[in-house]
């Protein structure tokens, strides 16, 4: 059987990388071997240098891509506050807080080593939001492209942030 463990990142710079992913989303470390770092909830980071001797015998595969094929997603219900602390750090936008087509605001931004991640709200998030201006269900889904009954769940309480696997 095939079960998900991580994304792993290759990082330049470990302890800068380390740190990033530790102080802006509070990451606890399961493993810490030096040239890999494993967090608690599935990010790792492999040592570039390390990774680049041990699956290509120390050279280059190919051109570096211009164009990111893979994004880490976080979500987090305040959105502002999580856009003003990396504001103060100087972290580098890819953009900053948008609000999507679906109602959900997000903002891309890069890591020590150019990952690209993005940040949004969840749409358990949107839906309260939403709802706090006196639109009905119908309207609410509409907006955010989901299902009727899935506004619904969420609006009743039986959905809440950190408990969608039981959806």
């Amino acid at each position: 059987m095939i079960q998900y463990s991580s994304v792993v990142l290759l990082c330049k710079d470990m302890d800068a990388s380390k740190s990033f992913y530790q102080d802006l989303f509070s990451l606890e470390i399961e493993l810490d071997i030096g040239a890999l770092v494993t967090f608690k909830g599935g990010i790792s980071l492999w040592d570039t240098s390390r990774a680049k001797t041990l699956l290509y015998s120390g050279s280059d595969p190919s051109p570096p891509q211009q164009f990111p094929t893979n994004e880490l997603y976080f979500e987090t219900d305040d959105m502002e506050g999580f856009f003003e602390t990396i504001t103060r750090i100087s972290v580098p936008l890819l953009h900053p807080v948008e609000t999507t087509p679906w109602q959900q605001q997000t903002v891309r931004f890069y890591d020590p080593d150019g990952h690209l991640i993005e940040v949004g709200e969840s749409m358990i998030h949107v839906i309260t939001r939403i709802a706090q201006t006196g639109i009905s269900d119908e309207d609410i889904s509409e907006q955010t492209y989901l299902p009727i009954e899935f506004v619904r769940a969420v609006l009743s309480g039986s959905i809440v942030f950190g408990e969608r696997d039981e959806e």
